[in-house]
């Protein structure tokens, strides 16, 4: 397609939508004062993340991205939230006072992490080396994460389901009034 004298593919209309839907939506997070839809729109956010990654034709990163940020972590950040009834009770707003001043120190952030990556040495190495190898793709990658360290990786998902279960715990209202 032609649009202004510019050829457009289909891909840059899929990088343009998804980039513009993760921007928009992590604004949302910021500034809704209702932190249950900020963490529905962190979900959109990361999901559209993990859009892009699938665009940069890394589709092991964008199922990691949709199984762990969006499955797991999105979903234990809304548990917290239904979990936590003081903070649902009180009403909890996010509050900016001064959204000049806050943008303005978000921009001096930005521009301080991205010339921190740009100039790194791993940034400029990996810009050296060039693409990635052909035939790394996903069964490799799991062959290379699962096979030495399958039980650190099993280790680890157990530690997480016991800090769920401690967190359920913690958070469950004493109704009969005994300790």
């Amino acid at each position: 397609m032609q649009i202004l004298g510019f050829y457009i593919t289909g891909y840059q209309v899929a990088f343009v939508i998804l980039a513009g839907i993760t921007l928009a939506s992590a604004a949302m997070v910021v500034l809704l004062p209702n932190i249950l839809r900020a963490a529905m729109f962190l979900g959109l956010s990361l999901f559209c993340t993990a859009g892009l990654y699938a665009l940069m034709n890394a589709p092991f990163m964008a199922a990691v991205q949709v199984m762990i940020y969006v499955g797991a972590i999105t979903t234990m950040i809304i548990l917290a939230i239904f979990l936590s009834n003081r903070v649902m009770r009180i009403g909890f707003a996010q509050a900016i006072y001064n959204p000049l001043l806050a943008a303005g120190a978000a921009g001096l952030m930005f521009l301080f992490l991205f010339l921190t990556v740009v100039n790194s040495v791993w940034v400029k190495s990996a810009v050296a080396a060039g693409p990635a190898r052909v035939g790394q793709d996903v069964p490799a990658v799991a062959q290379a994460l699962l096979q030495p360290y399958v039980f650190p990786f099993e280790l680890a998902s157990v530690i997480l389901l016991a800090v769920l279960v401690g967190a359920v715990v913690i958070a469950k209202e004493d109704v009969d009034g005994d300790s």
